[in-house]
């Protein structure tokens, strides 16, 4: 693939703010000059995830990680380089200018492509929604029969996929969609390697089209409701909802519906609200509702609480369906919400009672006589594991307290824990001293046994002798004060930088692009960077303030370290040899004058003109 000009990176990090790439992923809050959050990496309920916007760059405290925009990008979105830059140019609306002429349309990312297409398809089902004569009874549908307005139709972009096996396929002919992209997408039944539209039979006919996005806002999947024009002939004909399979771009277990849209609505001090299914949110929204999310059609997943806990929300309200699988669904959620650290509070709803039919005739009021009933997971618990129509036994009390138990495995907080067996002690009228003793007897899960009983942590390898602070310094000197770069490109012998460690790779990197004139100076790094280790190793260097007085002497002095380590290195390596070579070899005379050389040049300090 051409390579993307450095101008147009260049213009990427001056013109998009880190702060704006990272949202969509993390809840940030203002400090001081920087911004802070959850870190995304991992699960945490103290911040340590800081993004510092003057300098492009964010840090987590808790994982390691670090970068720019760039490898966030790549590491949220599992992306290469050249993917992270198109994906946030394109979401950025910035144009890019590539080398040797530029892509062709099957040179771009299949990734990309499939994002595209799917942003034909959603247009394309809605228009057919809005305007054929086919989907006449399906708008009377939405309106009617479902109870929702043409505004919020368009707002959420409703579709209709026609009945016709190759409708889709014949307009994306006309849109000159790429026939790779639509055997990746999900959207078509087709032969691999088929080179014909005409033979790409549409996975969805005849159904209702719910667009899913992303928390960026794209279109990644459908799911496709059932209805009078559903064809004989479609393979899913009875199921009531079906999905789009598990793409590129798509991972039903990683993505709730609505995120994109409840993201923007979460204030401080406030929670989301998690519904069953996409029709259930969207009612929701439809009420001012707008916190409102849900899986994907699906029972929730560990991935999915993880991106709840992402944008920090004071509680999470869970309103399902009051049948008993509604239940059954909601006791589930419970060792999730413990694991992530979240507050969940169940809104029961009575027997048979479906909170779209409740809110569609109640709107958003029809919550608040659920809220003051509402149960937190260990009641729920309790109240599952106790019996409904007699008082509990001293047997039935042991039985959901060892259910209890059960449950606590997943918090790690010790403090929790015994909390959480004082609720369900009082709950339960048992003594919580004697119900603490129980559980202490219990065996304890690895999940917060001590770190004495975890496994040991791998050994560090031995530190090479060149492996000095001196490689790391020069990098971050020569990032801080380009001005020196280019001098210090003519001056330095390159078998001094130990090319082993990522400090001294990227230093010889960016040191031999500037000797050969191929970058102005170090900033301009884009290109060179071939790793993410290398983008956390550049967050770390321009994240890191040190205090140099005078950077030209801090210069001079690290090189002389390296051309010293550099001697010692290949002393040693001699005097090895030495040892190896036999008392009258004469190879072993030369070694020894090359050693007496080495020795000299150690107490006298290197010459040099920066």
């Amino acid at each position: 693939m051409p390579r993307i000009a450095q101008r147009s990176i260049e213009t990427l990090k001056h013109q998009v703010n880190l702060v704006d790439v990272v949202s969509p992923y993390v809840q940030l809050k203002r400090a001081g000059k920087s911004w802070k959050g959850l870190s995304p990496f991992t699960q945490e309920k103290t911040p340590s995830f800081y993004v510092h916007p003057d300098r492009g760059f964010y840090k987590c405290f808790s994982s390691g990680e670090g970068g720019d925009l760039f490898s966030f990008v790549m590491k949220q979105e599992n992306l290469e380089f050249i993917e992270a830059v198109e994906f946030i140019a394109q979401k950025f609306n910035i144009n890019l200018e590539y080398e040797e002429g530029g892509p062709s349309r099957e040179e771009v990312s299949v990734r990309k492509q499939i994002y595209e297409l799917h942003e034909i398809a959603t247009y394309y089902f809605h228009q057919c929604f809005l305007k054929s004569e086919e989907a006449a009874p399906v708008r009377e549908y939405w309106q009617e029969q479902r109870g929702f307005s043409m505004e919020t139709a368009d707002e959420v972009k409703i579709g209709y996929a026609p009945a016709a096996r190759n409708a889709l396929a014949l307009h994306f002919r006309e849109k000159n969609v790429s026939l790779v992209a639509m055997q990746q997408s999900g959207l078509f039944f087709a032969r691999d390697g088929e080179q014909n539209y005409e033979n790409f039979k549409s996975r969805f006919r005849g159904r209702l089209m719910i667009p899913i996005r992303d928390v960026q806002g794209r279109v990644v999947a459908f799911t496709a409701r059932q209805l009078p024009q559903t064809p004989d002939d479609d393979p899913a004909k009875d199921a009531k909802y079906v999905n789009s399979p598990e793409t590129p771009i798509f991972h039903k277990g990683r993505i709730l519906f609505g995120m994109d849209h409840a993201r923007t609505h979460i204030k401080d001090q406030e929670g989301f609200l998690l519904v069953e299914g996409q029709l259930d949110a969207i009612r929701c929204w439809s009420v001012g509702l707008h916190t409102a999310v849900a899986p994907q059609g699906t029972a929730l997943t560990e991935d999915q609480v993880h991106l709840i806990r992402r944008y920090d929300p004071a509680y999470v309200e869970c309103l399902l369906d009051g049948d008993s699988a509604g239940r059954k669904a909601a006791v589930k959620y419970i060792p999730l919400a413990f694991k992530a650290g979240l507050e969940f509070n169940f809104l029961l709803l009575p027997e048979k009672a479906d909170p779209d039919d409740l809110l569609r005739q109640h709107g958003a009021k029809a919550l608040d006589p659920l809220r003051k009933h509402s149960k937190n997971g260990i009641e729920l618990a309790i109240q599952d594991s106790l019996p409904e129509n007699r008082a509990p036994t001293t047997r039935d009390k042991t039985t959901a307290l060892r259910t209890i138990f059960d449950l606590l495995q997943h918090v790690p907080s010790e403090v929790a824990r015994e909390d959480y067996i004082q609720i369900a002690s009082r709950l339960l009228n048992v003594d919580p001293l004697a119900a603490l003793r129980d559980f202490n007897k219990a065996p304890k899960p690895t999940i917060y046994n001590s770190t004495s009983q975890s496994t040991p942590a791998t050994p560090k390898p031995a530190r090479d002798p060149l492996l000095t602070q001196a490689t790391w310094e020069l990098l971050w000197l020569v990032s801080h004060h380009p001005e020196y770069g280019n001098k210090l490109s003519e001056i330095i012998d390159y078998e001094w930088i130990n090319t082993k460690s990522p400090a001294g790779r990227l230093l010889d990197r960016i040191l031999a692009e500037l000797k050969e004139g191929l970058i102005d100076d170090a900033t301009q790094t884009e290109n060179l960077v071939e790793s993410v280790e290398d983008r956390q190793l550049l967050a770390e260097i321009n994240l890191k303030e040190l205090e140099i007085e005078n950077p030209k002497a801090h210069i001079e002095a690290c090189l002389q370290t390296l051309y010293k380590n550099y001697l010692n290195a290949r002393r040693k390596d001699l005097e090895q040899r030495i040892t190896n070579a036999g008392a009258s070899s004469e190879a072993q005379l030369r070694l020894m004058q090359e050693v007496s050389k080495i020795r000299k040049a150690l107490a006298q300090p290197l010459k040099l003109e920066l």
